[in-house]
């Protein structure tokens, strides 16, 4: 008798107690059934703890674990549960954020897509295949939005903007051991898993809505009110320094991905991203100049000239922060 593949469900949570069950429900009423959910809290103070206790006696496939030091932002969580899975060596990985509601195939349906890419690419090539999602708020209302998203996910589209999200992500094992550990000062988990993947391997869409994505005022990011034309001609035309965290983040991240993988990227990977960050210390014209030899591009050639302008505002406050290594 075949034996069935495990997926292994990582869940941060974090005084998640307003839509937690829902979450959890929508897990337990995956048509694929095998799974295990591993669930860490960063000590919570409402009522979380006692929810998933519940949960874990209703189902043997729940598990809460007490593993790793890191505390305080959701990207330590991720990552100690990432440690966790590494280190007991699961094959198939899902990140799960404690807020959303999962489609009832979405196990499924990822599972399907990561086998298929793997009997083209081989078991031993890092895969990791992201999905679309829909939007809905604080009451399970569909937002009428729709986030277009790229068939692939190129090295260099990820230097400037990560369109993978966690919640939709699964991994094999060869992507795990590849990632081995993710950072917690990455600040954005999903966007240093899907940087390395680029590196070494493949961001293969799933072209299909698989979640349910919650918007409410304690979004720790990917709030679709913020994807509006609007609200991005407002952050970079009339609050410019609202981008100066983001900008930060992302050189520091690069250059976290950079100094820990340099030694195995090749030839042309080391030169562009050398380029970006050397040439991002350097001058605005001589970073525009080493992206466009390099074709480091958002997607979207509106998202290009205000992403372009920014870099033009910001360049040097940037610099002045990640040099001071202050926090912002």
């Amino acid at each position: 008798m075949k034996k069935e593949t495990t997926l292994t469900i990582l869940m941060a949570t974090y005084n998640g107690a307003a839509y937690l069950e829902k979450q959890l429900d929508s897990i337990l009423n995956q048509t694929y059934p095998h799974w295990e959910l591993i669930i860490r809290d960063d000590q919570s103070t409402d009522d979380t703890l006692n929810i998933i206790k519940a949960y874990c006696e209703k189902d043997e496939r729940i598990q809460c674990i007490q593993y790793g030091l890191a505390h305080g932002t959701a990207c330590r969580n991720f990552s100690a549960l990432f440690d966790w899975a590494y280190e007991n060596n699961k094959g198939y990985i899902l990140f799960a954020d404690q807020d959303d509601i999962w489609l009832d195939h979405k196990l499924e349906r990822s599972l399907a897509g990561l086998l298929t890419n793997e009997s083209i690419h081989g078991t031993d090539f890092p895969l990791l295949c992201y999905s679309n999602l829909s939007f809905i708020d604080e009451e399970d209302r569909r937002i009428a939005a729709h986030l277009p998203l790229p068939p692939q996910l190129r090295l260099q589209v990820l230097i400037n903007e990560n369109y993978a999200w966690g919640c939709t992500m699964i991994l094999n094992r060869a992507a795990v051991q590849k990632i081995k550990h993710i950072p917690t000062e990455s600040v954005n988990h999903d966007y240093y898993v899907a940087l390395v993947i680029a590196a070494f391997g493949q961001n293969i869409l799933i072209d299909e809505d698989l979640i349910l994505y919650r918007q409410h005022q304690k979004n720790v990011s990917g709030n679709v009110d913020k994807m509006t034309f609007m609200s991005r001609f407002n952050r970079y035309f009339k609050d410019t320094d609202y981008m100066l965290k983001p900008l930060v983040n992302n050189y520091n991240l690069v250059h976290s991905f950079f100094n820990r993988y340099r030694n195995e990227l090749q030839e042309d990977q080391v030169k562009m991203i050398h380029a970006f960050l050397h040439d991002y210390q350097k001058s605005f014209p001589a970073l525009f100049l080493a992206m466009w030899k390099h074709k480091i591009f958002k997607i979207g050639f509106g998202k290009n000239v205000v992403y372009f302008y920014t870099l033009y505002l910001l360049r040097k406050k940037v610099m002045a922060h990640v040099k001071a290594g202050s926090a912002l």
